[in-house]
């Protein structure tokens, strides 16, 4: 007999309650070890209200530095105000939707 679908849990932590904590996600590559800061409402804005673990794979992100899918780590941080001025923050600049047209013999 199959095993019944258990949904995820309700208590998940997700970009939303990510959002209300904190303001900065940190993704690491764990080949190269570069580093990138996000802010968690733009996060928030490219993928929905996911989970914070899922935001790494969605869409199969790739390191920009070495090109390695599925080595990146999401970290919620509160840098302090002297780490806040090293670091660079990426931002949105615009969102691209894609229309396909797929067609049909009859």
């Amino acid at each position: 007999m199959p095993e019944p679908y258990w949904p995820k849990k309700k208590g998940s932590y997700t970009l939303a309650d990510a959002a209300k904590v904190s303001r900065y996600a940190k993704l690491r590559c764990r080949f190269c070890k570069t580093e990138r800061y996000y802010l968690v409402e733009e996060l928030k804005v490219a993928f929905g209200n996911v989970e914070c673990d899922d935001v790494p794979y969605r869409n199969n992100w790739r390191c920009t530095s070495c090109g390695n899918r599925n080595m990146i780590d999401l970290t919620i941080v509160n840098p302090s105000a002297a780490d806040l001025q090293k670091i660079k923050l990426r931002r949105i600049d615009r969102i691209l939707y894609i229309r396909r047209v797929i067609w049909r013999d009859e």
